[in-house]
């Protein structure tokens, strides 16, 4: 599938901005992907875990992948199955380039106002 001369950030950045389905439905990019991110030995720097509602959630993951002094960011949305019953159905999956951006968030947490 890939040998010592792949570079792999170009060939995940041709999937940027993709759009598919995983389960019975998946699309051949989908394992394309997996697979490239697999053989890179890619480092998952973040993970997000949403509740969805009753039958699906969505997990978000950023991959990293550093290659020949080049650093490049993935991140990967989809929609996972709530319950065992949902286990394999169709479900959505994208595939973006992302970059590290450091935010400032409030936060309101327990105690008194002045």
């Amino acid at each position: 599938m890939t040998n010592e001369t792949t570079n792999f950030i170009e060939q995940l950045r041709k999937y940027d901005g993709f759009d598919g389905m995983t389960g019975y439905g998946r699309s051949e990019e989908v394992d394309e992907i997996e697979g490239l991110l697999y053989d890179a030995k890619s480092t998952k720097v973040y993970k997000e875990y949403e509740d969805g509602g009753r039958w699906t959630n969505y997990e978000t993951t950023v991959h990293k992948i550093e290659e020949n002094g080049k650093v490049a960011y993935f991140e990967i949305s989809r929609e996972v199955p709530a319950t065992e019953m949902q286990e394999g159905g169709e479900f959505s999956y994208s595939f973006n380039e992302v970059v590290p951006e450091e935010v400032t968030v409030i936060k309101y947490v327990g105690g008194k106002s002045e």
